[in-house]
């Protein structure tokens, strides 16, 4: 009886990891990364006012070898001025990316550099994940509840 159970339990656990695809498992590289202000890489975005930050964009490519489009995915990096401190300590999610297809693709994300930091920058250990879903409410869907750094980037 007690083997019976435990064959039963071990043959559930070997199934279940079999079956069940890991998100984690899914290789995400970035590459040809690039920091340029909004004014030059997006002309139509305009920093709003009251802001301490410049708007820059982190331009390059994403290589996705999973079997079809993932929906959200989170681009994390470490940001380090001409000085060599880091612009964003504390804060290695800098943006994410929507549907991203199969094989290499390019990507966009802006990025609230503060004004104190001094260019160039410097782009350390890149990655991307699949984000993990976070239920929220919005009683609107238009641009106007988007804020202003998760609008879309006219090219």
């Amino acid at each position: 009886m007690k083997n019976t159970i435990l064959s039963i339990v071990f043959v559930f656990c070997l199934s279940f990891f079999t079956v069940v695809p890991s998100a984690e498992s899914l290789d995400l590289e970035l590459s040809q990364l690039d920091l340029v202000k909004c004014d030059t890489a997006d002309p139509a975005s305009k920093q709003p006012k009251g802001y301490r930050s410049g708007c820059y964009i982190l331009d390059g490519e994403i290589k996705s070898t999973a079997k079809s489009l993932i929906k959200d995915v989170d681009v994390f990096a470490f940001i380090y001025d001409a000085s060599g401190e880091e612009v964003l300590p504390n804060r290695p999610r800098i943006g994410s990316i929507n549907n991203v297809p199969v094989g290499t693709s390019q990507f966009s994300v802006r990025v609230p550099i503060p004004s104190f930091a001094v260019p160039p920058f410097t782009i350390k250990k890149a990655k991307a994940k699949v984000a993990i879903p976070v239920p929220t409410i919005s009683k609107d869907s238009s641009d106007e509840d988007i804020l202003p750094l998760e609008r879309s980037i006219e090219s």
